[in-house]
C-alpha cells in the first residue's frame, strides 16, 4: 500500500519507521509544497504535522475520498475537529487506545478515574497548551471508558515557560456520575503516564509508559494484568491500514475524538476563569 506521510518530527519519524517495517511504500511529503503528487497513486495518508495545520493538510485528501489518519489532537479546536469528523474516512491517532496495558484492562465500570501524565520540557508540541499536547490522551481514555456527556468541569492551570498552560489540574464529572481527575505537566523532572480506574469492588492501576498494570480486588489483593509486548503505534497503523484495505472499521474514527476536544476546551475555559 502507498501511504503519503506529512511531517517528519518526532511522531512522523516513528510513523515512517513502522510503516516501512510493515512493508508499505511511504511517500514523505513536505506540507509547504501542497498536494502536488498524483492522488490516484496514494491509498492512504498520515498527517503528523503541527496541530494547527491538520485541517489544511488533511481536507484536500479527504475531499478526494482518500482515508486519512490525523495525529492527536485531531485539531486545535472543537470547531476545526468537526470539520474533519464530517468525513467518515478520517481517523485520529489516539495511540493510547492501542496501549497493551490499557487494552488489558478490558470492560470495566469506571466510576472514578485518576490520570497523571508528566513530561520533561522539550522543544516540541509548543503550538498548543499542555491540555492538547498531553492531557488529551487521558481525556480520550476517560471518554472511551465512560461514554457519558460531561456535566461539570473544574480546572486550574499555569503558564511557566511556553506562554501557554504548561501544567494543568482538572476535574471532570459526567452526567452519569463518573469522575475523572487529571494532571498534566510538560515541565516535570521525570516522565510519568499513570492511569487508575476505580470500580465497585476494586480498582486497576496502569503504568502506560512501562506498559504494565495490576488489578486490586475488594480485599486489596494485587493481581498482575497480562500485558502482551506490543507496540501501540504499530498496532494503530496496522488497524488503520487494515481498515483502508476493507477490513474491520478503524477503532477510533475522527468523530470519536470530539468529546475529548470538547473536554479540553472546557478545561481551558475553566483555567481562564
Amino acid at each position: 500500500m502507498r501511504v503519503a506521510l506529512y511531517g517528519l518530527g518526532r511522531m512522523g519519524a516513528h510513523h515512517l519507521r513502522h510503516l516501512g517495517e510493515l512493508g508499505h511504500e511511504v511517500l514523505v511529503v513536505d506540507a509547504a509544497r501542497g498536494h502536488q503528487g498524483d492522488p490516484a497513486g496514494v491509498d492512504a495518508v498520515v498527517v503528523a504535522t503541527p496541530t494547527e495545520s491538520h485541517v489544511a493538510v488533511a481536507t484536500p485528501w479527504l475531499e478526494r475520498g482518500v482515508p486519512v489518519l490525523v495525529e492527536k489532537p485531531l485539531a486545535g479546536s472543537l470547531a476545526a475537529g468537526r470539520t474533519l469528523a464530517a468525513f467518515g474516512h478520517c481517523a485520529v491517532g489516539h495511540v493510547e487506545r492501542f496501549n497493551p496495558a490499557f487494552l488489558a484492562l478490558g470492560p470495566v465500570d469506571a466510576r472514578f478515574v485518576q490520570a497523571e501524565r508528566l513530561a520533561p520540557w522539550a522543544e516540541r508540541g509548543l503550538d498548543v497548551d499542555v491540555v492538547l499536547d498531553l492531557m488529551i490522551h487521558d481525556l480520550d481514555l476517560f471518554w472511551s471508558l465512560t461514554r457519558s456527556p460531561v456535566r461539570e468541569v473544574r480546572a486550574d492551570g499555569l503558564a511557566v515557560r511556553s506562554g501557554l498552560f504548561d501544567i494543568v489540574h482538572a476535574r471532570v464529572e459526567t452526567e452519569a456520575g463518573h469522575v475523572g481527575v487529571f494532571t498534566a505537566s510538560r515541565i516535570s523532572r521525570r516522565p510519568s503516564r499513570t492511569l487508575r480506574v476505580f470500580s465497585p469492588g476494586g480498582y486497576a492501576s496502569l503504568d502506560l509508559r512501562a506498559r504494565t498494570g495490576v488489578r486490586l480486588d475488594d480485599t486489596l489483593a494485587e493481581h498482575a494484568l497480562e500485558v502482551p509486548p506490543k507496540d501501540a503505534l504499530r498496532a494503530e497503523l496496522s488497524a488503520f491500514i487494515d481498515a483502508v484495505g476493507g477490513g474491520a472499521p478503524f477503532p477510533v474514527p475522527a468523530s470519536d475524538a470530539l468529546p475529548a476536544l470538547a473536554m479540553a476546551e472546557a478545561i481551558r475555559d475553566a483555567c481562564l476563569r
